[in-house]
């Protein structure tokens, strides 16, 4: 049982969600300034960006929760 890749995705999980709520916070501060589209990209292909590491990170989670439960199934 490794405790190390589930630990790794928490991790990686937690980070992705930092930095959606960091893209999140400066499209919206983006928005009340008076500037072009031009600054918006950036936080928007951040916040994509954190988003579909989030989903890698989960589907991680998920396989190592499927193990763990069959190692029990196994074991009971």
């Amino acid at each position: 049982m490794q405790i190390d890749g589930l630990s790794a995705a928490l991790g990686g999980f937690q980070n992705a969600v930092n930095r959606a709520g960091q893209a999140a916070q400066d499209i919206a501060s983006s928005s009340s300034r008076e500037t072009g589209t031009q600054d918006l990209v950036k936080p928007l292909v951040e916040l994509k960006v954190a988003e579909r590491d989030a989903e890698a990170n989960a589907r991680v989670i998920e396989t190592e929760n499927k193990i763990i439960g069959s190692i029990i199934d196994i074991k009971a």
